[in-house]
């Protein structure tokens, strides 16, 4: 996930950083759907932190005694300046 993350110009000009923390379902089937932000930095990381999620490949989905289940997840997702 961080080999992707393109951090926008103008907040790394300004030193704007902080972690964006964003929920999604994983899905039957491995897919993520209903990606939304929950802690928010700056719009335009949120803009970034929803596409990495949205990109990301299917998931393992949640099994419980053999049965599939959908399951709710938060993922923070950090942006920092080197």
């Amino acid at each position: 996930m961080s080999e992707n993350i393109r951090y926008p110009e103008e907040l790394a000009e300004s030193c704007i950083q902080g972690r964006v923390i964003v929920t999604f379902v994983v899905e039957k089937d491995g897919s993520i759907s209903g990606a939304k932000v929950v802690k928010s930095v700056h719009p335009l990381l949120d803009e970034e932190a929803l596409r990495i999620v949205n990109a990301m490949p299917k998931w393992i989905p949640g099994k419980q005694n053999g049965v599939t289940y959908r399951v709710k997840y938060y993922l923070p997702v950090n942006f920092r300046l080197q």
